[in-house]
């Protein structure tokens, strides 16, 4: 899967980088940010939640915004903080394949 022509939204804490280092490697793949779920949305990475932000059991606002369009008929994935570190690093050996 290339990240080209995804738009791409994170919720939850990412413990292997910033949200902002995860964006320019979304761009750097070119990729799409978002700071919020649209109907654009092709993506929802998936971090860990902070206790002290939500309750407990309780998805965020984006989880159950994107749920609610991929039932809807949206293409949309979800997808962990691990499964989008492979994919990145499988982009990132692909480019450095072709170089």
């Amino acid at each position: 899967m290339s990240l080209k022509n995804e738009w791409i939204v994170f919720t939850g804490t990412l413990s292997s980088m910033t949200r902002k280092q995860a964006q320019a490697v979304i761009l750097s793949l070119n990729g799409n940010n978002q700071n919020s779920v649209t109907h654009d949305t092709t993506l929802l990475v998936m971090g860990s939640r902070q206790s002290d932000l939500l309750k407990e059991n309780q998805q965020s606002k984006k989880l159950t915004e994107a749920i609610r369009l991929k039932e809807l008929g949206q293409r949309i994935r979800f997808m962990n903080e691990k499964e989008f570190i492979e994919l990145v690093t499988q982009q990132f050996q692909l480019l450095l394949k072709n170089l």
